[in-house]
């Protein structure tokens, strides 16, 4: 391949990160009991694209702007889509400090 073509492919570096994104936004619309059609609704993208995203066999790249709106609808903190999954044994308040000192 000359480089002229190499250059309009996307770089598949950061593959296997945006498969764990896709999985982590998977975990936590289902867990905020919302349908695929649903979210995307409330970011304003297809349902189609997010399946993309949301497919641990493929590999959609998607913006940071995309990603801040899931958050956002999700009430999940950016960082949990970063971390390992939660613990099913740990109760974790995600949405809101429950510390009362």
């Amino acid at each position: 391949m000359n480089a002229d073509v190499e250059s309009t492919y996307p770089s598949f570096e950061n593959r296997d990160l945006y498969v764990d994104l896709g999985e982590h936004i998977a975990f936590y619309r289902k867990r905020a009991n919302l349908t695929q059609k649903e979210l995307s609704e409330r970011i304003n993208i297809s349902r189609a694209y997010l399946s993309r995203i949301e497919t641990p066999n493929a590999s959609q790249s998607f913006s940071l702007e995309i990603l801040f709106n899931i958050s956002r609808e999700l009430k999940i903190p950016l960082k949990y889509f970063f971390e390992p999954f939660p613990s099913p044994q740990k109760s974790v308040s995600i949405r809101k400090n429950t510390n009362n000192k």
